[in-house]
């Protein structure tokens, strides 16, 4: 008699996959974003609906990994369980996503963080600063705009958020097993 053991998937793979497929999306989403000349001409309203893709991205496929992981799962799913996987999920998104963000400043665009310091001077210009204010300015922002900050700025951000968004999304989508059966 042979019996059938039914492997289900753990939760660090199904992290690991839809937290890859996440990263590759939010960058694309970030390089159109870049190249469409809206961060050229940069206005509230187009950082406003940036924001809610990125949340509405980042929300649809941590959605995806809880139902997948959930599915596999016979239905059942501890709130713990769904907000381990949305952190993990987050870190790897995190990792990938500024291991992309790292090489497309370093070897790619590495003119991107000059024409952000160029904006951010002229903005201040019209605002009246005074050379020496504007120059201690540029100085701070130099220290926070290189590619390796902004990693580890990307991974930090993305797990923390991923938390947050974890917190409610397994909230919802929990269903543990009842305690009568």
């Amino acid at each position: 008699m042979e019996s059938e053991i039914q492997q289900t998937p753990s939760y660090t793979f199904i992290a690991l996959k839809w937290g890859l497929i996440n990263a590759l999306v939010s960058f694309l989403f970030t390089v159109v974003y870049k190249y469409s000349g809206s961060l050229d001409q940069f206005q509230e309203s187009y950082a406003w609906v940036s924001s809610i893709l990125s949340l509405v991205i980042s929300v649809t496929f941590l959605v995806l990994a809880i139902r997948e992981f959930r599915e596999a799962n016979k239905d059942e799913l501890k709130y713990s369980t769904g907000l381990g996987l949305s952190t993990l999920l987050g870190a790897i998104s995190g990792l990938v996503s500024g291991g992309f963000n790292y090489i497309y400043l370093s070897f790619i665009d590495d003119s991107s963080t000059t024409k952000q310091l160029n904006m951010m001077i002229e903005k201040y210009e019209e605002q009246g600063m005074s050379q020496s204010q504007i120059d201690q300015a540029v100085k701070m922002t130099k220290l926070f705009i290189g590619p390796g900050v902004q990693f580890v700025a990307i991974v930090f951000m993305s797990v923390v958020l991923y938390f947050i968004y974890g917190l409610i999304v397994s909230g919802i989508m929990k269903k543990e097993k009842s305690i009568f059966e």
